[in-house]
């Protein structure tokens, strides 16, 4: 009736759940989320306590909650702190441990290098370790290094440090004790020797790409170079090195897609990082003044023949040097003087010849030509054979 102020009663509609059932969904929903998070018990309707963790900032709720997931996995497992001998099948080897999930970005991540947890400290793993495609002498991982302080510690092995993402801020102890603040721009170098690491204090949380070269292993590569450098090793800090840094995101993305390219790329890119470091810790330059002499025709052959008596084998790099009696870096340099290209450039072309060869039997499917030329996937075929035929295996086929 229009004019009439009289109220009426207010009824509520059958979408909105009565009071006493919201309070119980958000107790059941507050309990699911704690045991997925491994939050401490805090009642959802205590508006102190709830008021209290949005007023803290963003690296202080994520160091909170880390530090309780910790707490409550090494009360509930003890297993994740043992430590397993994973055999590099080169007389070297490296101590590897599970790593604690506190927080990975990928969940599969679940072993990580001891030496690199040695060197940062208190870090977190962020994508899956190399240690999991048993890499020779070698280690790489992306780590996040959490706000603390570290004290001082040995170190049996060399270490390249590639800050990313942002400016790293921290001080670093002098031998006095005292402490001087350092700063680390994104995609600069520091290396880490043989020796002992000062102190080091950081207050926020620092990306890098870190990896461990075995001492053996880069004591290999300097008797195997043609010209050694002169100088003793010095560390690099914080240095704009453009090869060192190429190289390490090529062995990192190599490592976190699971190795598809095989192990002849990973140990020449390894062996290329190493060669790379010793003239940068020695200050000198790589000799370049010559091409350098080709492998000797005869000796060309007999690699060759290796590589086409089976192309889908996953060849390393010591065994194509040893087919040659040369090492490892001059096998490298006088193969690229001989052919123009890498070892494991030549045998990708040797494999994609060997594909398209059997593509012409149309009964055959594409992932069985991708195992029998000794790719890792269907995917991985694709992308090789578009490279460098300009079009996809399939559409190949079609137009036989």
């Amino acid at each position: 009736m229009r004019g009439n102020n009289r109220s009426l009663p207010c009824k509520r509609p059958p979408w909105i759940e009565p009071e006493s059932t919201i309070r119980e969904l958000s107790r059941d929903y507050a309990e699911v989320l704690r045991k997925r998070c491994l939050m401490p018990r805090a009642d959802p309707l205590n508006v102190s306590s709830t008021k209290k963790m949005h007023q803290m900032s963003g690296m202080a709720r994520t160091r909170k909650l880390d530090l309780a997931r910790r707490s409550t996995h090494r009360c509930g497992s003890e297993e994740t702190n043992s430590s397993y001998l994973v055999s590099d099948l080169g007389g070297t080897s490296f101590l590897y441990r599970d790593a604690h999930p506190n927080v990975p970005l990928d969940s599969t991540a679940r072993r990580e290098s001891t030496e690199i947890s040695h060197l940062l400290g208190d870090s977190t793993l962020r994508r899956p370790s190399s240690v999991d495609l048993g890499w020779k002498n070698f280690a790489v991982e992306r780590r996040t290094i959490l706000p603390c302080e570290k004290p001082e510690v040995k170190l049996t092995h060399h270490f390249l440090i590639l800050w990313d993402v942002r400016v790293a801020e921290g001080e670093s102890a002098y031998r006095s004790g005292r402490f001087s603040p350092y700063k680390k721009y994104p995609n600069t170098i520091t290396t880490c020797l043989p020796g002992s690491r000062p102190a080091v204090r950081s207050r926020f949380d620092q990306e890098v790409i870190v990896c461990a070269i075995h001492p053996d292993f880069i004591v290999g590569i300097e008797e195997e170079l043609d010209k050694r450098p002169s100088g003793s090793l010095r560390q690099l800090y914080g240095t704009d090195a453009p090869d060192l840094r190429n190289l390490l995101r090529l062995l990192l993305k190599e490592s976190e897609t699971g190795g598809p390219c095989g192990t002849l790329y990973a140990e020449s890119l390894i062996t290329a990082l190493a060669t790379r470091l010793v003239y940068a810790s020695r200050s000198h330059k790589p000799h370049t003044s010559s091409r350098g002499s080709p492998l000797p025709p005869r000796l060309l052959r007999r690699v060759l023949e290796r590589m086409r008596a089976d192309v889908s084998a996953n060849l390393d790099l010591a065994t194509l040097a040893g087919e040659s009696g040369y090492s490892r870096a001059h096998f490298l340099r006088t193969f690229r003087a001989a052919t123009g290209q890498t070892p494991h450039g030549y045998l990708i072309e040797l494999r994609l010849e060997k594909a398209r060869a059997l593509l012409t039997s149309r009964s055959m499917p594409l992932i069985d030509i991708a195992a029998a030329c000794g790719f890792s996937s269907h995917a991985h075929l694709t992308t090789a054979f578009r490279s460098r035929y300009g079009v996809a295996p399939s559409a190949y086929r079609r137009g036989l």
